[in-house]
């Protein structure tokens, strides 16, 4: 438990370290021969292990590796079709440092190859906080790569979306079915071809993994599909706490008096209203209707957007429209939530959504009906799902309870494990 605990603390501590930056000497000596990316960070075992461990968050013995990270550039499609300059991150195991037992070990994992993770992130609205943006501009990695690239030996597969990265300049399609699997399956594709141009030994073939948090869990289903349809071999998708099924979720915030984080609702209806070409005056009232183009510009947090924005839901004062409001059954707008709801597809790939029994934000008979959904009516027997909570404690009477924000850390720790076990299971390590 002590070293999970750790594993856990990992990616909330990481902007503490110091002596770890990007950018040592292998990066200026393999820079110009990269072909098809760019190298953005590099990070040598040793000295980041030797800042995790002098910081008490993992012991001595743990094994781990250093990373590079590498911006991709790609072309994918957005909701409407057009082509779109994007672009995402690939962060590979690079080292184990100077013991030789690890050396090995590496060197065993580089022969035989390497296993991957698509790695969907959540909300963001920042250019800042995208993927390729946090590792250039801080030498930081997002703390899903150290989880799953440093402490689990994974490749890690980072999509900046469309909106962020190469594509700040167009607008966030959020929570869009299409355009959320397209940045996904056309970055995978990019990714490949960048390893094999590089000489990456990357197991392709059912040693893919894919997960996400949040609007990344919902964007991993979407991709799953896609992925299917165009033969991609996966081991298991994992998604977590991710908002599945859009209806009833809409359906709860327009029936509750106020709304615990409105960017993230403010955010689906600016976008749907782009995508589908109306006035997004229809769904949000004045005045936050027109503030919503500079709030969604690229530039603000979500901190800084909730700021400007009210937690009352209807009437005087509140985000939505009256005839929102009233008339939500009938609506364009309930009709493309549907639309654009990812649990409408026979799965081939094993499913396990991830949870926590306690999320303020996405609940957890999301993941519930998603599975009965699954299981029931598209007769899919491969989907489980994982409580967090319970995972943790081994008991399934847990009064342990983890809101949407807290859950991220220990979701992410728990997929990496079954992510582990399962390449273990198959490749040997």
């Amino acid at each position: 438990m002590k070293k999970l605990l750790f594993s856990f603390l990992i990616s909330l501590f990481f902007v503490a370290l110091t002596g770890c930056g990007g950018g040592g000497s292998s990066a200026s000596e393999d820079i110009n021969d990269i072909k098809g990316g760019k190298l953005i960070a590099d990070y040598p075992a040793d000295d980041l292990k030797s800042s995790l461990v002098e910081q008490n968050l993992i012991d001595k013995d743990q094994v781990v590796f250093g990373f590079r990270a590498y911006k991709i550039p790609y072309k994918t499609t957005d909701a409407n079709g057009n082509e779109v300059d994007a672009s995402g991150v690939m962060v590979v195991p690079s080292d184990l440092g100077v013991d030789s037992d690890t050396q090995t070990k590496l060197k065993f994992m580089q022969n035989t190859g390497l296993a991957a993770v698509v790695d969907c992130h959540g909300t963001i609205f920042a250019n800042k906080e995208a993927p390729s943006e946090v590792i250039a501009n801080s030498t930081e990695p997002q703390g899903a790569a150290i989880i799953l690239t440093s402490l689990s030996g994974f490749i890690t597969l980072q999509p900046d979306y469309i909106g962020f990265g190469d594509s700040k300049d167009h607008k966030q399609e959020y929570l869009i079915e299409k355009s959320s699997a397209s940045t996904v399956v056309d970055f995978v594709k990019a990714a490949q071809k960048f390893a094999r141009d590089n000489n990456i030994k990357w197991i392709e073939d059912n040693q893919m993994y894919l997960t996400g948090y949040s609007q990344g869990g919902y964007v991993a289903v979407a991709a799953l599909e896609e992925m299917e349809d165009e033969n991609f071999n996966l081991s298991i998708a994992a998604p977590m706490a991710g908002p599945y099924l859009l209806d009833p979720i809409a359906q709860a915030v327009l029936d509750s008096e106020y709304i615990g984080v409105p960017s993230f609702m403010a955010a689906t209806a600016y976008s749907y209203a782009n995508v589908y070409d109306y006035d997004v005056s229809d769904l949000i009232q004045e005045p936050y209707a027109s503030k919503l183009p500079t709030l969604f510009d690229g530039s603000l947090t979500r901190a800084e957007i909730d700021e400007q924005l009210t937690t009352k839901v209807k009437g005087e004062g509140g985000l939505f429209s009256d005839d929102l409001v009233e008339n939500y059954d009938l609506s364009l707008f309930r009709l493309q939530l549907m639309q654009n709801s990812v649990i409408d597809f026979s799965a081939q790939t094993p499913i396990k959504f991830v949870h926590c029994l306690g999320d303020d934000v996405i609940p957890y008979d999301i993941a519930v009906a998603s599975k009965d959904i699954f299981n029931t009516l598209l007769n899919v027997d491969t989907v489980d799902l994982i409580p967090v909570e319970v995972a943790i404690t081994q008991n399934a009477d847990t009064n342990l309870r983890y809101g949407h924000a807290q859950c991220a850390i220990y979701a992410y720790t728990i997929t990496a494990k079954i992510f582990a076990e399962d390449r273990k299971n198959t490749i040997g390590y």
